[in-house]
């Protein structure tokens, strides 16, 4: 609105010099060129009005002076100022066609410009989920390395509910041992659950193990159990299970050796529990080598029964324990009767498969508490916790005529074995027979004694005729 009234101010002013007859042509030549660049300015901003009204006064001026003054210089000067107006307006045409592209760019550009602004903060929040998890990940390693510190699973176990729990999303979890003997069907050997959780009960846990595993049967892949599977959910609903339910075979050389159930789990969480399960296999592994090397380390290996130094080991812890509960202990010594002319007749071997078969059948006639031991060629020790000399002559009665009975067919020879059992008893066995328990100062001499006490009583057995029992006197 200002422009407008300052042009028409000008116009108005250069209208009444020309009325008074006080402007020459040279006022008017001057003010052309201001009146050219108005009339330019007014069609640059699109303002037709003020454009046109400067236009007409420049003409009727410029006509004016023509027939004021007769000169047809005039008429060449209309047609000039025309054709530098119509210049003009073709340059203000291309020129605003140029503002437009200029403008469609500037707002594509803005248009990219905050597409890449939001691609941006996505990546951004991306790169910071990554971070986040790419944290837990590591920390989850961490955590795995501390399992490079158990030995047995109850320690392995331990560390999933102390460790696991806080750094992974679930309910409960249940890890499912499968037996490792060779050539031996797929069964269930043991099961752990953990978690915030888990279930107390050992046979519904058996039951849910048993149930996974038949679900998992011989696939390798995790098996997912959404609540939608109606099917699935119906056939764990007995066992109070969380869903979704995912089962990790645990694999070692393509060989399934235990299977990794997670409850309830989120599955934001779900890689990082297939490192877990990965993590979990190569120590199921390694915990089962340790237990077999030790076991073998105990274990007699032609009769399968503990090693003379581990049965000590464990004879002192019983009689330790005999002492401090005042128990009473047995002791027996059994001794194949004449093995060496077994093996002189029929050779090594068969005495080798002789003396395996006289230890499965005392494992097989005394009770799981007993210790069983080999101390020497063909001599075994028994220790029976909690058993008088009277019982204990049962015991070992029971072990003479199960030998006795038992036809043994070695290879291509069949025989028939007996056995020699010395027994002694604490505490009538030891130095003062009715020697109160409580007053009893405990001795690693009394495993020696108690030993020599059976030896004596087997030496008796054997003067007697062998195959038979003889106690300590």
């Amino acid at each position: 609105m200002g422009r407008r009234v300052a042009i028409f101010f000008v116009l108005v002013l250069f209208l009444a010099l020309h009325l008074s007859h006080r402007a020459g042509p040279i006022y008017l030549f001057l003010a052309i060129p201001f009146l050219f660049l108005s009339a330019f300015l007014f069609f640059t901003l699109n303002d037709r009005v003020c454009a046109i009204g400067v236009v007409a006064f420049s003409v009727a001026a410029i006509a004016y002076e023509w027939v004021r003054s007769n000169d047809a210089s005039y008429f060449v000067s209309i047609g000039l100022y025309a054709f530098a107006l119509w210049v003009v307006q073709r340059y203000r045409d291309v020129w605003n066609r140029k503002i437009e592209g200029i403008e469609l760019q500037k707002r594509e550009m803005e248009k990219e410009t905050k597409t890449l602004e939001e691609r941006h903060l996505t990546r951004l929040e991306s790169l910071k989920h990554l971070e986040k998890r790419v944290n837990g990940l590591v920390h989850l390693f961490e955590i795995a390395r501390h399992f490079n510190e158990c030995l047995d699973f109850s320690r392995l176990i331990s560390i999933l509910n102390v460790e696991i729990v806080r750094e992974v999303s679930f309910t409960r979890g249940t890890v499912i041992l499968l037996k490792s003997e060779p050539n031996a069907e797929k069964g269930i050997e043991r099961c752990f659950s953990f978690g915030s959780q888990q279930r107390m009960d050992e046979d519904l846990s058996a039951q849910f193990a048993q149930e996974c595993l038949n679900v998992i049967g011989s696939s390798s892949q995790v098996i997912k159990i959404e609540p939608a599977h109606s099917q699935d959910r119906l056939r764990f609903s007995s066992y109070g299970t969380q869903f979704p339910l995912w089962l990790f075979p645990l694999f070692v050389e393509h060989h399934l050796i235990a299977v990794l159930a997670v409850e309830g789990g989120d599955m934001n969480d779900f890689q990082k529990l297939e490192i877990l399960a990965s993590q979990l296999a190569l120590q199921v592994k390694k915990i089962r080598l340790y237990e077999t090397v030790k076991e073998t380390s105990i274990l007699d290996g032609l009769t399968n029964v503990f090693v003379r130094r581990h049965f000590l080991e464990r004879f002192y812890e019983e009689l330790r324990r005999a002492v401090r509960f005042r128990f009473p202990l047995s002791v027996l010594m059994v001794d194949v009767d004449h093995f060496k002319s077994y093996n002189d007749e029929f050779g090594h071997l068969v005495g080798d498969r002789a003396l395996r078969e006289v230890a499965q059948i005392i494992r097989a006639n005394i009770r799981r508490v007993d210790v069983i031991g080999r101390y020497g060629g063909e001599e075994f020790l028994i220790v029976a916790p909690e058993i008088e000399k009277k019982q204990g002559f049962e015991l070992a009665e029971r072990v003479r005529s199960a030998v006795a009975r038992k036809r043994l067919q070695l290879y291509d020879e069949e025989i028939q074995l007996t056995v020699s059992i010395g027994l002694s008893s604490f505490p009538e066995d030891m130095p003062g027979g009715s020697l109160p328990i409580e007053g009893v100062d405990f001795s690693q001499d009394f495993v020696s004694l108690l030993i020599e006490k059976a030896d004596q009583a087997l030496y008796r057995a054997k003067e007697e005729g062998r195959n038979r029992v003889v106690g300590c006197s």
